[in-house]
Parts: structure tokens; C-alpha cells; sequence
């Protein structure tokens, strides 16, 4: 078999993108933060990065509070995601998606751009919990902790959307 056209995966330059959200259901949870990093050639830009809390006009459950710090006072003054997607979209441009579990992102931000009409169109998406389960099946966990630990990173920030982006 030939296959053509392959890079591997240290070449492509893509965006590492993680959010923080009201609740775990893609069909009512809300967006509190999103945070994205690009990668170029295998390497962190964090110099060229994107933070954005964002106000979701519900309220934050304390459960969620307790995961992430961000509360109904924090997002108070905060965009509303209509406002802030132009830029993430920008941002993001052509470029592949990388993120854990990152289809949980993906179904949030349709949703989002869905509640309010705009229109989304799907990235080229990797998903390293699933490229984890590919190159190390026997692992014991495949959290974000679990691969952190495996790859020797430390964790910055963690349920940041940022900090979890940039890890």
C-alpha cells in the first residue's frame, strides 16, 4: 500500500482548544470559558493564545463552580458567545483541532453557534485521549492527568480552559 500525501503528526500546525462549561450534557450546558493555544511545527505558541471567559445568561452550578472557579460574579461583565465566536472562528481559521475528549467541545460550541444562529462548520479535529488509546492501550488511566503523567508534563492550571489546552 502507498500512501500519499502523510505528514506525521509533529509537522502540522494546528489549534489546541479546551472549554469550561455550566454542566457535562452538550445539549444544555452552557460555555463559561474557552482557551485555545496554537502549535507550529510541534510547538506551543503560548505567546499566541486565546482567553475568553464568556457569559453564559444562566446561572453557574455550584458543582461547576467548584470545578473550574468560575462563578456568576466572574462572568458578569463577561461576552456572550454570539460576541465572542467571530474571534475564536478566526482564530481557529482552517486549522486542525486538537483537544481532549475534544468531541464534548466540539458539540458545545455547535451547540452555542446553533442557540445563537450561527451557522458551524466542523474542523478537522485530533482527539489525544483516542490517539492515547491508539499508542498506549494499556495505560492506566486516559484523563488529562493520566496522560500528563505518562508523557512526563506537568500540569498548569488544571480545568482552566487554558491551562488545559496549554498541558
Amino acid at each position: 500500500m502507498v500512501i500519499r500525501n502523510a505528514a506525521p503528526l509533529i509537522a502540522l500546525d494546528a489549534v489546541v482548544l479546551d472549554t469550561e462549561t455550566t454542566g457535562l450534557d452538550p445539549a444544555s450546558a452552557r460555555i463559561v470559558e474557552i482557551g485555545a493555544v496554537r502549535l507550529v511545527r510541534g510547538r506551543v505558541k503560548e505567546a499566541d493564545s486565546f482567553q475568553r471567559l464568556v457569559r453564559p445568561d444562566v446561572l453557574i452550578p455550584p458543582a461547576a463552580s467548584a470545578i473550574h472557579q468560575i462563578d456568576d460574579a466572574k462572568v458578569a461583565n463577561a461576552s456572550r458567545f454570539a460576541e465572542v465566536w467571530p474571534e475564536l472562528s478566526e482564530y481557529i481559521g482552517d486549522s486542525i483541532v486538537v483537544g481532549h475528549t475534544t468531541g464534548f467541545d466540539l458539540a458545545i460550541l455547535k451547540r452555542e453557534c446553533e442557540r445563537s444562529g450561527i451557522a458551524f462548520r466542523l474542523p478537522r479535529t485530533l482527539d489525544t485521549r483516542l490517539l492515547a488509546q491508539i499508542a498506549e492501550p494499556n495505560l492506566a488511566e486516559f484523563t488529562l492527568e493520566g496522560l500528563a503523567s505518562w508523557l512526563g508534563i506537568e500540569l498548569a492550571q488544571r480545568h482552566s480552559a487554558l491551562g488545559d489546552a496549554l498541558t
